[in-house]
């Protein structure tokens, strides 16, 4: 069946079926006596037992087809432990893909298997368990079918080899790594992904055809797991003390050396609810940020990375990503630390609940004549439901709160989401601020946000009408420009080359909005025609085509240069390559230019990824901008270097360094992280992070090195 038929087919099914009612294929669960070695062979004999689940399906690259290799999964348990034991046959086994050792690295750069569980099997939500070709692990957590946040880590055990015939692998899930209904026959849905990275081939069982846009995320797809009976759940604790030393120079007035300790403890309080509590808590061994130079009038984003707020992040997520957002992690513990925080998060019914509260410390002003410096002491509360009803909608709620001995902060909103057809949804927000320092005399502290989505694997259309008052700014959130109500919208078709020997998928889309004042004024207009095509190798081009309008009411500073006020107008064509991430070695590239506000500017950047085996992968990336602004000095130039080592010796011990410098700021920044996991959810880090002025000194006595730290961090988890 021809693409657009087979698509025009399953819609008008969906308009009339439930999300499941395709689910006619089942899992079934087998009992097992003892439990297998985890050792990647399945020769335990009640394996050859278990009728196995075949009939993969591709997704890519001819959506419906049977899968070109064949795959073979079973599953047994245990009172304690969920077992599944896959054999993914090949017919060349020497074109098998296995070079990421590093846990929650790139693992889909191998051959790997993917396998989702819908432990209450809401149709919503789902444990992800990612792992590749040499055993190595990642997992998720999928949030209402559309975040999936990869920074949960679950304790699992796998074990994969590679044979003359495949690939095989065992997986062992304690029944207290992940959460489900305690009743006696537990129902669950299950998904299973099989990647042949060669081949640049995607198989999945049951089938989740491109119509459903998020892939393995859609968990209203998955096919029913049966069988389970009489598990011993029970209660689960794990308490992670860490003990941390370190030595910190910061000038050359010599190093300051200190030792410090802490505790996280994770408790199951009842078989759907988790307690999450920290003391002292410390993120030392957090990955630096990625430079950015900003050459816009608005914040920059700089995404969350620290453990403790990464998890479960989905169930927080409130507002427009990265625009609006109502809880934004980063805002909390920057400017203080951190004294000891609490999270309680879980599932009853068809509500998904999570609460978080935070204690950051207070800091003296360093000036006693300017005490507004000082940072005060402050509990940071947030709270979040959300409810599922019938029809793949679910409505929600949030409150967050920021309390100080000199004010406070709030905030309340609601949202819902309504997801239908194959991929398409209605998303409707809205929040309020109320704070001890505005009155409502200085502008409106409302956002919201209406946002309708109708898209499959062929077409996309979209309209958002979007609120931002002028004094909306929850203090736990990120607001990138407020004052403004914006329309805006795309339009876009994807056509599919499923018989192409070299092109895979065309995407043609052609967005714009539109941007007011609160007060009515227009501030400004964006059109931008973006081309897509992917290829069966794997690799991308793209083609840009843009026009924006700004209107400058006030001054505005672009990398330190002021703009007068006025109307600005500026088009821009940017093109860019990006290649198979999988293959040894690839050249990404792109380049950009046109007007830039009242001038010209243009961009080159580019780099390379070289595997150069399965213990270093090396990824590099260089950006030049030179811009010509008719203000005082309004020509310059930025350049921005980066490189980025990941070297593993084995699957527990591994390291990540990421050097960059700019002519911006004139530093030179270096991070080393070396990670070597002693046992199962256990660490012991080395970071090294350094700073050095490349630029000229304002006074040559001054040292050139600003930042030299070096730490030592042990955790050891302990579960009772």
């Amino acid at each position: 069946m021809r693409a657009p038929k087979r698509i025009l087919l399953a819609s008008l099914v969906s308009l009339v079926l439930p999300g499941s009612a395709f689910a006619q294929q089942q899992a079934v669960a087998n009992p097992i006596e003892s439990p297998p070695v985890i050792d990647g062979v399945l020769d335990e004999a009640f394996w050859a037992t278990i009728e196995p689940i075949t009939g993969f399906l591709q997704r890519e690259p001819v959506d419906g087809a049977p899968a070109t290799e064949r795959t073979e999964v079973r599953i047994a348990y245990t009172p304690t432990a969920l077992y599944f034991g896959m054999s993914m046959f090949d017919s060349e086994p020497d074109g098998i893909l296995g070079n990421i050792l590093q846990r929650g690295g790139w693992i889909d750069k191998d051959d790997n298997v993917l396998i989702a569980i819908d432990t209450y099997d809401d149709d919503r939500n789902a444990y992800l368990f990612e792992v590749g070709s040499l055993g190595t692990q990642d997992d998720a957590l999928i949030s209402d079918e559309t975040t999936q946040d990869w920074n949960w880590d679950g304790i699992y055990t796998s074990e994969a080899r590679i044979r003359e015939d495949g690939w095989f692998l065992e997986i062992e899930i304690p029944f207290t790594t992940i959460r489900f209904d305690e009743v006696d026959a537990p129902r669950m849905g299950i998904a299973f992904y099989r990647s042949i990275r060669r081949k640049n081939e995607q198989v999945f069982w049951p089938h989740i055809g491109q119509e459903y846009r998020t892939g393995i995320r859609q968990v209203s797809r998955y096919a029913p797991l049966v069988g389970l009976q009489n598990l011993q759940k029970g209660r689960h604790i794990e308490v992670k003390p860490y003990a941390i030393a370190g030595v910190v120079n910061t000038d050359a007035a010599g190093s300051d050396g200190d030792a410090d300790a802490g505790l996280d403890v994770k408790a199951s309080i009842t078989s759907n609810f988790t307690l999450d509590l920290t003391y002292n808590t410390d993120f030392a061994q957090v990955e630096a940020d990625n430079v950015q130079i900003n050459l816009t009038r608005f914040n920059l984003f700089f995404p969350e990375k620290r453990e403790f707020f990464l998890e479960r992040a989905g169930l927080f997520q409130f507002g427009a990503l990265r625009e609006a957002e109502v809880f934004f992690t980063r805002r909390v513990g920057l400017e203080a630390d951190i004294v000891g925080a609490g999270r309680l998060t879980g599932q009853t019914g068809p509500f998904s609940i999570g609460a978080m509260s935070l204690w950051t410390e207070s800091i003296p002003a360093p000036d006693p004549t300017a005490p507004d410096a000082a940072v005060p002491a402050a509990w940071n509360n947030i709270a979040r439901v959300r409810g599922d009803l019938r029809g793949r909608t679910t409505v929600g709620g949030i409150f967050t709160t920021k309390e100080t001995e000199i004010g406070h902060n709030r905030v309340a909103g609601a949202d819902l989401v309504s997801r239908f057809w194959s991929s398409s949804s209605l998303f409707l927000w809205g929040a309020n601020v109320w704070d001890s320092d505005r009155s409502s005399a200085e502008g409106s502290s409302f956002a919201g946000q209406a946002e309708l989505i109708l898209q499959n694997d062929l077409y996309i259309f979209e309209l958002t009408r979007t609120h931002i008052g002028e004094v909306f700014a929850p203090s736990l959130g990120f607001v990138r420009r407020p004052d403004q109500k914006r329309w805006g919208g795309q339009l876009g078709v994807r056509p599919r080359f499923e018989q192409n020997p070299w092109a895979r998928q065309l995407s043609a889309v052609l967005g714009a909005n539109w941007i007011d004042g609160i007060d009515g004024d227009k501030q400004s207009h964006l059109l931008r025609l973006s081309n897509r095509l992917d290829f069966q190798s794997g690799d991308n081009a793209s083609l840009n085509v843009s026009e924006r309008f700004e209107r400058l009411d006030g001054p505005a500073s672009i990398n330190g240069r002021q703009l007068p006020v006025g109307d600005y107008t500026f088009r821009n064509v940017q093109i860019a390559f990006n290649p198979n991430r999988a293959r040894g070695f690839g050249l990404n590239g792109v380049a950009s230019f046109g007007d830039f506000w009242s001038g010209t500017r243009a961009e080159i950047g580019g780099g390379f990824v070289w595997i150069v085996n399965k213990h270093l992968t090396i990824d590099t990336d260089a950006r030049w901008n030179d811009v010509s602004l008719p203000v005082p000095d309004g020509d310059f130039s930025t350049t921005l270097l980066s490189t980025r080592l990941e070297a593993a010796l084995n699957r527990q011990l591994f390291a990540y360094a990421l050097v960059q410098w700019d002519d911006v700021s004139n530093e030179f920044q270096a991070n080393v992280r070396v990670d070597w996991i002693h046992t199962p959810g256990s660490d012991l880090f080395l970071v090294f992070d350094t700073g050095y002025l490349t630029g000229p000194l304002t006074d040559p006595r001054d040292a050139r090195w600003f930042r030299k730290t070096g730490i030592v961090k042990l955790t050891y988890l302990k579960a009772f």
